[in-house]
C-alpha cells in the first residue's frame, strides 16, 4: 500500500461517523463473495425491517399499509412485497413530509434537490447510516478496478451541487482527497486541451464522470494525437455507456473502463467488475424488474423499481427510478454472488414507442452514425408516436449530403412504420440541465406491450 494511501486513511478517521463507513465496508467485502442464496435472504431481512420502520414511524407508508388492508407481518414472499404499490416522483413532490420518519429529525439530516433527466425538481432526505453506506459502496466497487481513498481521481461532471465550491475550505479538502474536478458543461476545444494538459502533468489514478463527456474528451485526445494520459481506470456514469463509447474510451486511454448505476434518490445501485458485469448491490438496495406490472422473467426487458435498505430518514419503497434493464441468472467468472444485470437499455423516456406497438432501444440510432465522421452530436426526440426529430451537430466536412444519408437511414430502420421524420441541423446540442447528453428521448410513455428491437 502507498505512503499517501496510509496517510489518508489515518485522516479519514478524524471525519464524522468515518467508524461507521469502516464497518459498512467490511460488511460489504465479505458479503459480495457470499452466495446468490445468502445474499437474497440478506437483503429479504434488511427490507422486513424497513418495512416495519415505514409502517410504525413513516406517515405516508403506515396510511398506505391501511388503506391495503395489510401490515409488514403479511408481507411474507418476494410476491406479497410485488403488491405494494409502486412510488414515483409525484409521490415524493407532494408527500415529502409525509414521507419523513416522525423519529427522525429532517433538520438534522441531508437535503438534496434532483431533477436528472426529467426537469422536475423534487426533494430527498438522507439520514446518517446514507453517507457512511455511500461511501461504503464505492469504496467496495473502487476495489475491483484497484484504486483507494487518497489515490488521484479526476472528475468530469456537470452537477452543480456536487462539485465542491470554490472556497478555501473546500480547496484545502479535495487538495487532502487528491481528486481535481473538471466542469462537464464545458467542452470546448480550448478547454478540453486544459483539462488534456492537467492529466498528463497530474497523472491520475482514476478518470471519472459523465460517459458522454468522457467519450467525448477521449476523441478530442484522440483526434489531437495527444498521449501521455494513463490512468489505471476510468469510471464512467450518468447515462448509458454505448460499445462504441467503451471502445473509443478504452483505446485512448489504455486502461478498462467501469461503468457504474445510481440515482440521486436512491444512491449506489450496481457496478461493473473486470469482467465487465453489471453487478447489483443488493445488501444496499432491494431491485426489481417489473414488466406489465408483473416481475420480469430472465433476459425480458422491464423498469427498474429500487428500494434502498439504508435510508430510514425517508424510505423510499419501490421508487420507480426510471430506468429499464433486464436480469441475468448467469454466474459471474469473478465469483461475487451478487445479481447481474444482463443490460441497462437506458431511461423509460429513451425507448422509442412505433405506432405498431414495437419499440426501439435507443442505441440503435447510433447505427446511423456508422462512418459518418462529420457529425459531432446526435440526438433524437419523439414527440408523438408517429413523428422523430433529429438534431445533427456538424463537424468538419459536413454537407448535405450527410442530411440525406441519416435520413435515408432512419427510414430504412423504421421498416414501413408510418413516421415522419424532421432533421435540424445545429453547430452544438447542449446537454440537460444535470450536464447529460441524452441520445434519445421521448414523451411517448412505455408500456413494455411490443417487442423490443435492438
Amino acid at each position: 500500500m502507498g505512503l499517501y494511501r496510509r496517510f489518508y486513511q489515518l485522516l479519514r478517521l478524524l471525519q464524522p461517523r468515518e467508524w461507521l463507513s469502516l464497518r459498512y465496508a467490511r460488511e460489504l467485502a465479505r458479503n459480495q463473495w457470499l452466495s446468490p442464496e445468502e445474499l437474497q435472504n440478506i437483503s429479504w431481512q434488511k427490507l422486513k425491517k424497513l418495512l416495519e420502520h415505514a409502517y410504525t414511524n413513516v406517515p405516508f407508508y403506515h396510511e398506505r399499509f391501511m388503506q391495503m388492508g395489510i401490515t409488514p407481518a403479511d408481507i411474507r414472499t418476494p410476491e406479497d412485497f410485488h403488491h405494494i404499490p409502486t412510488l414515483n416522483k409525484d409521490d415524493i413532490r407532494l408527500h415529502e413530509d409525509a414521507l419523513i420518519a416522525r423519529n427522525y429529525d429532517k433538520n438534522r439530516m441531508h437535503h438534496d434537490t434532483t431533477s436528472g433527466s426529467t426537469g422536475v425538481p423534487i426533494g430527498i432526505y438522507h439520514d446518517h447510516h446514507y453517507v457512511p453506506m455511500e461511501n461504503a459502496a464505492f469504496l467496495r466497487l473502487r476495489r475491483w478496478f484497484d484504486v483507494e481513498p487518497g489515490d488521484k481521481i479526476v472528475w468530469v461532471w456537470g452537477r452543480r451541487d456536487d462539485i465542491p465550491p470554490d472556497t478555501w475550505l473546500k480547496r484545502l479538502l479535495t487538495f487532502v482527497k487528491r481528486e481535481r474536478w473538471f466542469n462537464a458543461f464545458r467542452v470546448s476545444d480550448e478547454d478540453m486541451q486544459r483539462l488534456a494538459v492537467m492529466l498528463v502533468d497530474w497523472q491520475p489514478d482514476c478518470l471519472a464522470g459523465y460517459a458522454t463527456s468522457l467519450y467525448f474528451f477521449a476523441r478530442y485526445v484522440s483526434s489531437h494525437h495527444i498521449t501521455g494520459i494513463e490512468p489505471k481506470a476510468v469510471e464512467t456514469t450518468a447515462g448509458m455507456l454505448w460499445p462504441h463509447e467503451r471502445k473509443t474510451i478504452e483505446e485512448t486511454f489504455g486502461c478498462k473502463v467501469f461503468d457504474r448505476y445510481g440515482s440521486h434518490e436512491t444512491g449506489h445501485i450496481a457496478a461493473e467488475c473486470d469482467h465487465h458485469r453489471m453487478h447489483i448491490s443488493s445488501d444496499v438496495c432491494h431491485v426489481e424488474v417489473m414488466a406489465r406490472g408483473q416481475p420480469a422473467a430472465e433476459g425480458e426487458v422491464g423498469e427498474l423499481v429500487v428500494t434502498p435498505l439504508y435510508n430510514y430518514g425517508m424510505p423510499l419503497i419501490r421508487y420507480r427510478v426510471g430506468d429499464v434493464g433486464a436480469w441475468d441468472s448467469q454466474p459471474c467468472p469473478c465469483g461475487r454472488g451478487l445479481p447481474v444485470l444482463r443490460e441497462l437499455v437506458g431511461r423509460t423516456n429513451s425507448i422509442i414507442t412505433l405506432p405498431s406497438g414495437r419499440y426501439f432501444y435507443g442505441g440503435i440510432f447510433l447505427t446511423i452514425l456508422e462512418n459518418i465522421l462529420e457529425i459531432r452530436q446526435f440526438r433524437v426526440h419523439q414527440p408523438t408516436r408517429d413523428k422523430l426529430e433529429i438534431t445533427l451537430a456538424k463537424g468538419e466536412g459536413f454537407s448535405q449530403e450527410i442530411v440525406d444519408v441519416v435520413r435515408k437511414r432512419t427510414v430504412e430502420l423504421l421498416a414501413n412504420e408510418p413516421v415522419t421524420v424532421s432533421i435540424v441541423v445545429t453547430d452544438e446540442i447542449l446537454p440537460t440541465a444535470s450536464g447529460k447528453y441524452l441520445v434519445t428521448t421521448s414523451d411517448v410513455p412505455l408500456s413494455f406491450e411490443g417487442g423490443l428491437v435492438m
